[in-house]
């Protein structure tokens, strides 16, 4: 019997580590931990199930547990876990993302860990560095052309043509903010920067616009509402609520005003205390990977908050990228803090309007 050496005791033990990937030794300090995470749901939600999330598990050794919900579910989950915290990665609008910082429910991005960061173009890392966009989209008008010429201005929508020809959004969904701050821009000439906090010029205009209302829509539907005939025009929603149906055929194309369209943004920001922070940094992080940001602008029709890709033209035409498409749109952010501090008063004028 041959009695093992030093030498060849070490000689093991470096094979053994060979046979060990790499990926597990360097990624050492993640295995067997766990995250849990809020995150949208729909396509998007779908690729990042089971696109995104079994190869960083598999990379790092970890779990990643997910719920699916909107801004304001998301907002009740991290809430409701203040003082002992459950998630760490929680996907936010901005609107949220000012809400959240302002409760001191999320810590600034770990940008040390996130080298993806730099590669984000600045207009989409919000709050001072609390958030950050994986997703952008552009809110405008939608139309059928068969029925009717591309709007070119928010004021198209009062044209006596459209008599109850015009889907218009239900006013407890984010767009109709937008609504409120296109009528200030159209009622004061103003462009939507100034216009936003210019809204009371807003209430009568919209008072003139009711004639031209159909219906109010809810669903991300609408676009079928308008591609079947039943409308002519529809405002305001995202594009990539539109375009999956322009995509397959169907008579219904945005159109974004002259004044400008407005940004859409799907964020990801990190709970402040929350469990293991450090893998949380690494999964925000990955979803600003250049393969990553190109899967979701392809299945869900949202544009990378990265530079550096490029797309098919058929795909092109639907996404607001890269930056210099971004500006040349008039692409606009509204002030979170001021729509979060007025929202309720504009819900219930719009009502008033619309729905009393």
């Amino acid at each position: 019997m041959n009695t093992p050496t030093r030498r060849t005791v070490l000689k093991g033990a470096g094979l053994a580590a060979l046979a060990t990937p790499l990926i597990l030794r360097r990624n050492a300090w993640a295995q067997g931990k766990t995250i849990q995470m809020g995150i949208w749901g729909g396509v998007q939600g779908e690729y990042i199930r089971k696109t995104v999330i079994p190869p960083f598990e598999q990379e790092f050794g970890c779990r990643v547990l997910v719920e699916e919900g909107v801004t304001l579910s998301q907002l009740a989950r991290m809430r409701a876990t203040k003082d002992d915290p459950k998630y760490t990665v929680m996907f936010i609008d901005p609107l949220g993302i000012e809400i959240a910082k302002r409760e001191n429910l999320i810590a600034p991005l770990p940008v040390a860990s996130m080298s993806n960061l730099s590669n984000v173009y600045p207009r989409f890392i919000l709050e001072d560095g609390y958030g950050v966009a994986f997703g952008v989209t552009a809110a405008g008008l939608f139309y059928n052309p068969a029925a009717t010429s591309a709007p070119t201005s928010y004021a198209d929508l009062w044209n006596p043509k459209y008599k109850k020809r015009l889907s218009m959004i239900g006013v407890r969904n984010t767009p109709s903010t937008f609504l409120v701050i296109a009528a200030a821009a159209v009622a004061t000439g103003k462009p939507l920067k100034e216009a936003q906090y210019n809204v009371e010029a807003a209430w009568p205009k919209l008072a003139e616009l009711k004639p031209n209302v159909l219906n109010l829509f809810e669903s991300n539907a609408a676009a079928v509402f308008v591609a079947q005939g039943e409308a002519d025009i529809g405002a305001i929603e995202y594009s990539q609520y539109i375009y999956p149906y322009t995509a397959k055929g169907a008579s219904v194309d945005m159109a974004f005003p002259k004044e400008g369209a407005f940004a859409g943004h799907n964020c990801q920001v990190l709970v402040k205390n929350g469990p293991n922070g450090d893998i949380g940094a690494a999964f925000m992080n990955r979803m600003l990977d250049t393969k990553v940001q190109a899967g979701l602008a392809e299945v869900g029709l949202s544009a990378p908050s990265v530079g550096g890709i490029t797309f098919a033209p058929g795909l092109a035409k639907m996404l607001p990228y890269p930056i210099e498409k971004v500006e040349a749109m008039g692409l606009f952010t509204p002030d979170a803090a001021n729509i979060n501090a007025n929202r309720s008063a504009w819900i219930e004028k719009l009502n008033q309007i619309f729905v009393s």
